[in-house]
């Protein structure tokens, strides 16, 4: 894709946040193979049954995987594994957990 058909300027660059930056080639790639033709949903494809196979192989022992959208998700979902409902998370003023998530 050309400069001429983007609405953006593709060689500035935002550190700020993960969902700044354009996906990988590859990644994008991959997506678009796996959107031929219909798979179940909420983990029960065959796209999560490999990522499970393929992280216990490389962790050594089964591993439980949850696949999120960014770094906001992630964040969400290591909190809930750390903490009970009744539990709070320390931080200052400032971190990231206090003003997104």
């Amino acid at each position: 894709m050309n400069q001429s058909s983007t609405l953006h300027d593709p060689t500035e660059r935002g550190f700020a946040s993960d969902n700044y930056a354009g996906v990988h080639p590859e990644v994008l790639s991959a997506i678009a193979a796996a959107n031929g033709g219909h798979q179940t949903s909420y983990g029960a494809d065959v796209y999560t049954a490999r990522l499970h196979e393929v992280l216990s192989e490389r962790c050594g022992r089964a591993v439980e995987v949850f696949p999120v959208f960014n770094g906001t998700g992630a964040n969400v979902v290591a909190l809930q594994a750390a903490t009970e409902r009744w539990d709070a998370v320390v931080c200052s003023a400032a971190a990231h957990i206090n003003c997104d998530e």
